[in-house]
């Protein structure tokens, strides 16, 4: 079995896509066509299907990624103890990030890695940090950035920033409360603006409230969203209080748009990770991240 037959299959299932799977591997769309069926061969088994126009892998297909990943990622590492290769660094980075690094931490890091490798294109994927974990356990990434660590023992966490995670509400409702502060019983007669489920921001909510033995859903949530953006409009149009990351507002805060509410006895720390699992391939730039990564925040 040719290892550069997985690289094109690992390619085509990330991209889900035989053309621009091609494309970014630099070869013609029958040669990763027939490499597949090379593969498939191989294996005797059918390792993808189509769905609808995405190409999926099969139950077979996806036990073939997930060890590919482990394969290349050997393979990779006599190359370096044997091979040195020159600093140039091509292609394109692929980052899945929950939505505070995505909004205000990226852009910096991507910065700053481009100073090193400017040939790098980047396609950045905004999820929530349950879905980032479950791609880098489905291998479907090597890597990505949360604001909670993993109850996966084998995915690693270093950590990029810190915050507070705040309850906000426009500052025309000021006259509401005394002294910007506000009772546990107050709390839960409010209208709630709140992220969605699996994001970060609202899990360390939702564990303050259990130990106040209140539950999630006995709150008046009128929207949730999944973006900071879109709920801080909805706060500026009195819709509700939201609890959202103290960084998200900082803007806000600043020119008297909104104001904390503070509710006794609440202080909600929060990390930003970045994770990563140590026995996956990694591409060359995600290897050259890495270690950027590690050097920058160790």
């Amino acid at each position: 079995m040719n290892t550069s037959y997985l690289r094109t299959f690992i390619e085509v299932i990330n991209l889900k896509n035989i053309s621009k799977a091609a494309e970014k591997l630099y070869i013609t769309q029958p040669a990763v066509s027939k490499q597949l069926q090379l593969l498939e061969k191989d294996f005797g088994a059918e390792l993808f299907k189509k769905n609808g126009r995405e190409i999926i892998p099969t139950e077979e297909g996806h036990l073939l990624y997930k060890y590919a990943k482990n394969v290349l990622n050997e393979e990779n590492k006599i190359y370096s103890l044997i091979k040195r290769d020159d600093d140039a660094l091509y292609g394109n980075l692929t980052v899945y990030t929950s939505s505070m690094p995505a909004d205000y931490y990226i852009h910096d890091l991507i910065i700053d890695f481009g100073k090193l490798y400017p040939d790098v294109t980047y396609t950045i994927k905004k999820v929530d940090s349950g879905m980032v974990f479950s791609n880098i356990e489905e291998g479907f990434t090597s890597f990505g950035f949360t604001g909670t660590v993993a109850k996966n023992k084998k995915i690693k966490s270093l950590c990029i920033a810190e915050d507070e995670v705040v309850i906000v509400a426009s500052s025309d409702r000021r006259n509401e409360f005394a002294s910007d502060k506000i009772t546990l019983e107050q709390l839960l007669d409010q209208r709630f603006i709140l992220r969605e489920k699996g994001s970060a921001t609202l899990q360390i909510f939702e564990n303050y409230l259990n130990k106040k033995r209140i539950k999630l859903n006995e709150l008046n949530t009128v929207i949730q969203a999944e973006d900071n953006e879109i709920i801080k409009k909805f706060i500026a149009n009195n819709l509700g209080v939201a609890v959202l990351p103290k960084k998200a507002i900082e803007n806000e805060l600043a020119d008297g748009r909104v104001f904390l509410l503070e509710l006794d006895g609440m202080v909600l720390k929060r990390k930003l990770y970045y994770v990563y699992q140590q026995d996956r391939y990694f591409s060359k730039i995600e290897e050259k991240f890495k270690e950027f990564m590690i050097e920058r925040y160790k």
